[in-house]
């Protein structure tokens, strides 16, 4: 039996596809061995009659890249598509509360600077001091450093990694610092072994060693196209920007095909890869099931939820007119859910003798109609357990609402000790141990402020308790008070005497009632010696707008005894005569004025038995 034209045809189809999968699994199988090669792959046959795209793919940037890929260039795969993590970080209701607690807490302290061993007035210190200060406040033109901290913080919670590039001089000092997208930037292969040397302190002194380090190469992709190469920060050699080639041992390239420095930080190590996870990458599900509940109960109200009634047409047929009418009705949302619905209909039996009826029955479905949303237990659910991922107390995502200031302050406390400080230390080691030396100041440290609540009543008792010591200087007792409650209370050289409120005990404070309270009021302390002409008596000043009522003059008692003349002694005596008969009108019984006047006429006596 002869084959057939068309028999031959399919033979040939099935050699041909037989031959593409041998093909495809001789590349596989070749790429697997690691022996592909930068060469792209020869064209197939008629390539130059083919159509073409010019449509750019951005799946993966980076995917022909990748080892493996068809243009290998030992770029390692991320765990996870950076820009869906990012996405997904934007979209989640409950991510995007979790990540900006984390940069306001985390990086929004601020931070100083300060030497690791000295005195921090020492002018040489002070300098350095401020040229790091200097820096810091503007290390890239326009862009601070705590932004920059925030940035980068940022990126760590939504992808998992952050860097900072450094970018230096053609003599090798540190001119700038800027954020690097972390979406952007891949990690490369470790390369082969080299011998460097490093300065450590050990036993107090600095000891230079020479150790076998593998150093890191980044890689950022610019227009889809074009590699940029980076090194890791504190790498000796110089490596070529465009071609990724590491430079010779003691060989310097031009200023311009210099590689810059990047600094790179991680969330979470992965378990295979140099990168950072997430914190909330073992909570993928429930991120993206919330994101799911969400988006169905929205087609759920967009929809009209469950349809409100049913309509049975029995023994007939519908118009055209009445079924369109209809269907707009029950599918135009709520705007016309509760509109009159007029139905006509046709019977479709019955003879000439005898007509048929068509039956239209209305089944209601509002008993079965969803009162809110649903999966909202789910969602609380999948909330709880993105927040937990964080470790953060519910204050900080402002889901509670029935908090306390004792709730609020161990919320506080537990999450500055557990969560953000150590994240503060991570960034100071970093900058104190790294980049701090290669600047040229070794003995110095960057220390980021905690997060304090100020508990007044707590703050208060230690002050008091301070000053019943007598070993604390008044100034800095009233200092500390004015901190704690706002104040701006001011130190006397001297003891003031207490103010008398008009109607009150001067001993104990308390309102006087009648001349009976009156007769029973205790001599007040007799004022010391009086003090010269013009500085014994002060009164409150005449522009004082305070709501308090005007107060008398008070007599402030000189700190060491003097001799003055009969004029001088005699005019002070008088002073001190009227303000004790201002007070005594004040006090209601006269007893503190006849006390004053009685200590001043003995001091006049004695004034001329002087003279």
């Amino acid at each position: 039996m002869s084959d057939t034209p068309e028999t031959n045809k399919q033979k040939s189809q099935v050699i041909h596809f037989a031959n593409l999968r041998k093909d495809a699994m001789t590349s596989s199988i070749g790429i697997a061995m690691g022996m592909a090669s930068d060469a792209p792959p020869a064209d197939p046959p008629n390539a130059s009659r083919a159509m073409q795209s010019n449509l750019y793919e951005r799946e993966d940037e980076y995917s022909r890249f990748y080892t493996g890929g068809v243009n290998n260039r030992g770029v390692i795969e991320p765990p996870y598509v950076l820009r869906v993590l990012d996405r997904l970080s934007q979209e989640n209701n409950a991510l995007s509360p979790c990540i900006e607690a984390m940069v306001t807490n985390i990086e929004g302290t601020g931070f100083v600077f300060e030497p690791v061993h000295g005195n921090t007035t020492d002018a040489v210190e002070l300098i350095a001091t401020q040229e790091l200060v200097d820096f810091f406040d503007e290390p890239w033109p326009g862009v601070s450093f705590k932004e920059m901290r925030q940035n980068v913080r940022r990126d760590i919670e939504r992808t998992g990694n952050g860097y900072f590039e450094v970018i230096r001089n053609a003599a090798d000092v540190i001119m700038f610092m800027r954020v690097a997208d972390s979406k952007m930037v891949r990690c490369i292969k470790l390369d082969d072994s080299t011998v460097v040397t490093k300065t450590v302190i050990r036993r107090g002194q600095a000891v230079r060693v020479k150790i076998s380090v593998r150093e890191r190469r980044f890689v950022q992709i610019l227009n889809g196209r074009t590699l940029v190469y980076f090194k890791d920060f504190g790498s000796r050699r110089d490596l070529n920007k465009v071609t990724g080639v590491w430079a010779k041992p003691g060989e310097r390239l031009p200023a311009n095909l210099r590689a810059s420095e990047l600094l790179h930080l991680t969330a979470l190590p992965d378990a295979h890869t140099p990168y950072g996870v997430p914190r909330w990458a073992s909570q993928l599900p429930s991120v993206l099931g919330s994101r799911k509940a969400e988006e169905f109960n929205l087609d759920f109200f967009d929809n009209g939820g469950v349809p409100p009634i049913m309509i049975l047409l029995q023994g007939g047929v519908l118009a055209p007119e009445t079924r369109n009418a209809i269907n707009l009705g029950l599918t135009q949302g709520a705007k016309r859910a509760n509109r009159v619905q007029v139905i006509e209909a046709e019977p479709t039996g019955g003879s000439l003798d005898s007509a048929s009826n068509a039956r239209i029955t209305v089944e209601r479905f509002g008993h079965e109609r969803q009162n809110d949303s649903m999966f909202e237990k789910y969602d609380d659910k999948c909330e709880l357990r993105v927040r937990r991922a964080f470790r953060l107390p519910s204050i900080f995502v402002g889901t509670t609402h029935d908090y306390s200031f004792a709730t609020a302050y161990a919320s506080y406390t537990v999450a500055e000790a557990q969560v953000f400080r150590p994240e503060r230390d991570k960034i100071d080691e970093m900058i104190t141990l790294r980049v701090l030396p290669e600047m040229g100041y070794s003995g110095y440290r960057m220390r980021s402020h905690n997060m304090h609540i100020n508990d007044v009543t707590a703050q208060l008792t230690g002050i008091t308790l301070a000053n019943s010591t007598n070993y604390v200087a008044q100034s800095e007792v009233i200092t500390a008070v004015n901190a704690v409650c706002g104040l701006k209370l001011r130190v006397s050289d001297g003891p003031v005497l207490p103010w008398l409120v008009p109607g009150t005990n001067p001993n104990s404070g308390l309102p006087l009632r009648g001349a009976e309270a009156a007769s029973k009021v205790q001599p007040t302390p007799l004022p010391g010696p009086p003090s010269p002409v013009g500085k014994g008596v002060t009164s409150s000043p005449k522009g004082s707008s305070s709501g308090t009522p005007h107060q008398p003059p008070r007599a402030t008692p000189s700190r060491t005894a003097t001799t003055s003349t009969k004029s001088d002694a005699t005019d002070d005596e008088d002073t001190l005569v009227d303000a004790a008969l201002e007070v005594g009108t004040f006090a209601a019984g006269g007893t503190y004025a006849d006390s004053l006047k009685t200590g001043v006429r003995k001091l006049r006596d004695k004034a001329k038995d002087t003279h």
